[in-house]
């Protein structure tokens, strides 16, 4: 590709950005100067599926999520053989399988090109752009795909390696201020506590003394445990805390939008998620934020994390008027129960019998 191209240009910058998503954003508005809607499909955990993670000009929602299988439709035909290819008449050809097709019709794709992102021979995902109109891609078309797809590739290599990079140093700092944390205010709390400890022969009889002391090892009791949950944090992993923390701004916006308490309890460390596996988690219960707002008329809100065996368990709660005896699911709500099945999860909206509604979501983790 001529370097001094426009599309080379704009990549240069994007590799700059040092933004994984940001990079891949991009690409696809460039690669949709093919056609209508673009869609990036990376590996998911160590299986061989593909997902379709990020997507730009979709209509329906449909494909947002959508799991690909090695070898199905024309994404997945791609993935497995690590090579260019397209179908100028996506529901009648006999090149793909037809495991998508619906999905396909309803959002008026036609065609169909697909090119494998790739970098020192590690396959990334498939790049794809899809038009709602009669006409041929062809060989040009899809060398400018492929020239998207291995910028592509570059920023996000960079990204990762920026990412990689920024995570370590700030678990070593984490790491470290624990350390200080432990051998300082620790040992002087457990100076403290042995230095009470001590003091309760002293105090004989006098039982306002003894009240008084209680009262005073209590307090140090609940510093040190504080210090170990604050401690414990500050090991965890940046990859853990992200979905913490992402959910924890949702709560403040929520509040804050609403004037509706929502606190955030996390009765787990968080596992470490796959960004698409995030990304489910994250608008589904932004979803569910946003129906109490509309439905629930609740005087307060609770976010829980927890894991169960194998599988990651959020959950939000509200006080309000609770579920109608029938209820007609929502797109919203229908889009993220079929993206939390489509990871082998689900989701449940559940009444509580003393009034309010709990969304239940599991996904394996």
């Amino acid at each position: 590709m001529d370097p001094t191209s426009p599309l080379s240009a704009e990549h240069a910058e994007l590799v700059g950005l040092l933004d994984r998503r940001a990079a891949i954003r991009a690409a696809l508005d460039l690669l949709r100067a093919e056609g209508e809607v673009a869609w990036v499909a990376e590996p998911v955990d160590s299986s061989e599926d593909l997902v379709l993670a990020q997507l730009a000009g979709d209509r329906t929602g449909l494909l947002r999520g959508l799991t690909v299988a090695r070898g199905h439709g024309l994404t997945g035909k791609v993935h497995a053989s690590a090579t260019p290819s397209w179908v100028d008449d996506y529901l009648g050809s006999a090149e793909i399988t037809h495991t998508f097709d619906r999905v396909i019709d309803l959002e008026g794709v036609q065609r169909l090109l697909a090119v494998p992102v790739r970098r020192d021979d590690r396959l990334l995902g498939v790049l794809a752009v899809g038009a709602r109109s009669a006409g041929t891609f062809g060989g040009r078309a899809a060398e400018r795909a492929e020239a998207v797809a291995g910028e592509v590739a570059l920023a996000v290599a960079v990204a990762e390696r920026a990412r990689l990079a920024r995570e370590v140093a700030v678990h070593e700092e984490r790491s470290r201020i624990a350390a200080d944390l432990h051998d300082s205010v620790g040992a002087l709390l457990f100076a403290i506590g042995s230095g009470m400890a001590g003091l309760r022969d002293a105090v004989g009889t006098d039982p306002e003394l003894a009240a008084r002391l209680a009262h005073l090892r209590d307090q140090a009791n609940e510093a040190s445990a504080a210090l170990r949950d604050s401690l414990r944090t500050l090991r965890a992993s940046p990859a853990a805390l992200e979905l913490s923390v992402v959910l924890q701004q949702d709560c403040s916006a929520f509040s804050d939008r609403t004037g509706t308490p929502a606190e955030l309890v996390v009765l787990d460390d968080p596992p470490a998620l796959a960004p698409s596996r995030t990304d489910v988690v994250v608008a589904g219960v932004r979803e569910a934020l946003l129906n109490v707002e509309k439905h629930a008329g609740a005087s307060a809100v609770v976010v829980s994390v927890a894991r169960r065996g194998g599988a990651l368990v959020v959950a939000v709660t509200d006080d309000g008027a609770g579920v109608p005896p029938v209820v007609e699911p929502g797109i919203g709500l229908t889009a993220t129960s079929d993206a939390v099945r489509r990871l082998g999860g689900s989701l449940r909206v559940l009444p509580d019998p003393h009034g309010g509604t709990t969304w239940r979501l599991e996904l394996p983790c």
